[in-house]
């Protein structure tokens, strides 16, 4: 098996396409110095590997086995760790599991392939290119780790996975507050998403506890540029800025709140809802 090299970034998950039987199916892509195209693969690839990584979440050493081939082959960032067969694959889960408090994965983008021979005939399997941000805590602390993952699954199980490693973080806990006392239509929820959370509008709610308008909550952060906004209501209402805004930043069409985050930074100054400063 030859490796899909490193380098498809900024794709986001695709719906992968049925391929109708026919004698000679066209390609998308090519793969490499190979006589080789590729198409997109199917639902069921992405399907066994955002199972698989729902399972690494919970530690679920069985259940990732039953969808483990016999004879998996691992390899970690720069090769220095490679797990080959499913013992000592069962072997390396135990005692990683039993070091790690928590174990996170928070896909990014991921694309499904079917590689095409020479023939114009697919060959058996599918890769599975992945990007995501893989967050966990030991003894020493909590890591993020900015990695992609090529993934051979063949069978329904999967056979063969490497892990490219771009980059490791260290998040901070930063407290955010945002002020809805001059806000006059009524709500329920606050909450807060961004590029710290992936933009999720579930994760972080924000709560008043003294009842003075305030909402606050902590969230982990990692250093650098962060853009965010605050929002109503499961994303009923959310925060609009011009762009050119002083707190903000614009990116294609979306503009955002935006701080930069320093190792030292424990919280960020409250802010008006819709507002670049404090309310009046």
């Amino acid at each position: 098996m030859s490796v899909f090299k490193n380098g498809i970034l900024g794709l986001f998950l695709v719906i992968a396409v049925s391929i109708q039987a026919q004698d000679k199916i066209e390609g998308v892509g090519f793969a490499g110095d190979r006589n080789e195209t590729f198409t997109l693969g199917t639902q069921e690839s992405v399907t066994i590997w955002k199972t698989w990584c729902t399972l690494h979440e919970e530690k679920n050493v069985e259940e990732i086995l039953k969808l483990a081939g016999d004879n998996i082959r691992i390899e970690g960032p720069g090769g220095e760790l490679i797990i080959e067969g499913k013992d000592n694959f069962k072997g390396f889960l135990t005692s990683w599991f039993n070091d790690l408090e928590l174990i996170q994965v928070r896909q990014r983008w991921g694309l499904p392939m079917k590689f095409i021979n020479a023939e114009g005939q697919l060959r058996p399997g599918e890769w599975l290119v992945s990007g995501h941000a893989f967050k966990y805590k030991n003894a020493e602390g909590t890591s993020v780790e900015d990695n992609q993952v090529n993934v051979f699954i063949n069978e329904g199980k999967v056979q063969y996975m490497k892990v490219y490693q771009h980059k490791i973080s260290k998040p901070i806990d930063v407290e955010v507050s945002v002020d809805m006392s001059s806000y006059k239509d009524a709500y329920k929820t606050v909450s807060v998403f961004g590029s710290f959370n992936n933009w999720c509008n579930t994760c972080n709610k924000l709560y008043d506890t003294d009842g003075d308008g305030v909402y606050t909550t902590t969230i982990e952060v990692i250093p650098g540029d962060m853009e965010y906004k605050f929002f109503l209501d499961d994303q009923k209402v959310e925060e609009t800025f011009e762009a050119g805004s002083p707190c903000t930043k614009t990116t294609d069409i979306y503009t955002n709140r935006l701080a930069n985050i320093a190792k030292d930074t424990s919280s960020l100054d409250v802010v008006c809802f819709n507002t670049c400063s404090g309310c009046k």
